[in-house]
């Protein structure tokens, strides 16, 4: 939890320039994949979201000395069962990679869905292999725990999001029809 403390100071503006870059975008993206710009905003701004929360230094990686720094460690395990009853780490993943599914699941197309979906499970193993890899972030490793429990975000929801989807589909094609004469 210090962890994600420790790098606010590079997250938020990270953040912040992750969303002035979405509004940028989206709506160009939109255009050029049929979809809605306000879902795609959405889904850049949880990109953006998990982006800075990850890949910003963090706030003790200066103060490493420098065995520290380019000591790496590569672990394979699975995640705690205790990760969804208590606020560690893992669950803080969960929470930081589910608004990345949510919004893939908000999409209108299954095809849009199943692409930004298997995009966002792709972020997580990517942000490890970087996190891995560069140095100056002060968190040289790759936890294959990490991975699986970004995984288990993004899936939970998106699970949310074409639940949610499908009940404002039903909503609006339940609605009745007024003609005016």
């Amino acid at each position: 939890m210090l962890r994600y403390f420790t790098a606010l100071p590079f997250a938020v503006p990270a953040l912040a320039a992750g969303i002035i870059v979405s509004a940028l975008v989206a709506k160009r993206i939109a255009r050029r994949i049929h979809e809605r710009p306000v879902l795609v905003f959405l889904w850049l701004a949880s990109l953006a979201l998990v982006l800075s929360a990850t890949l910003t230094p963090s706030g003790h990686a200066f103060g490493l000395d420098e065995g520290l720094r380019t000591t790496r460690v590569w672990t394979w395990s699975l995640p705690s069962p205790g990760a969804l009853s208590s606020v560690n780490w893992q669950s803080m993943n969960i929470l930081l990679f589910a608004p990345l599914g949510f919004t893939s699941g908000l999409f209108t197309r299954r095809r849009h869905i199943a692409r930004f979906g298997t995009l966002a499970l792709l972020v997580s193993v990517i942000v490890e292999i970087v996190q891995f890899t560069v140095i100056p972030l002060g968190r040289s490793q790759f936890n294959s725990a990490t991975v699986l429990i970004g995984w288990a975000g993004i899936a939970i929801g998106l699970l949310v999001g074409v639940l949610l989807s499908a009940v404002i589909r039903r909503i609006r094609l339940g609605e009745p029809q007024t003609r005016e004469n």
